[in-house]
């Protein structure tokens, strides 16, 4: 079983991609997704979706005695932005709407690679 240690460093992590607004390390906002902190819209939306794909790295790794990798947690993370881009496409909204809330994990991603 993963500690809560190990946790706590993929939040960092994910905290990392959200610089400008600091992420408290609480378990009811990586488990459940209940943020006490009053962010605006776009970031909330952008937090939500890259814990998803870190909850659903770890479920995929529920019976080894390792975390997910980061790579592992990235890669799902882009799965859901390609996914949420086709969502956007199909009710007819623009693609502005769509950078504006991802303009921060592509910005992530450029710096680290």
């Amino acid at each position: 079983m993963v500690d809560m240690p190990q946790s706590e460093k993929i939040l960092e992590n994910v905290s990392n991609v959200v610089r400008r607004n600091k992420i408290e390390f609480v378990p009811e906002i990586f488990l459940l997704g209940i943020m006490k902190k009053n962010y605006n819209r776009k970031m909330k939306y952008l937090i939500l979706h890259i814990l998803t794909a870190a909850r659903i790295s770890y479920a995929q790794y529920w019976k080894k005695n390792s975390i997910p990798p980061e790579g592992l947690i990235i890669k799902k993370n882009l799965e859901c932005v390609e996914m949420e881009k086709l969502t956007m496409e199909l009710k007819g909204k623009t693609d502005t709407e769509y950078n504006a809330v991802w303009e921060t994990w592509f910005i992530w991603i450029d710096n680290r690679y």
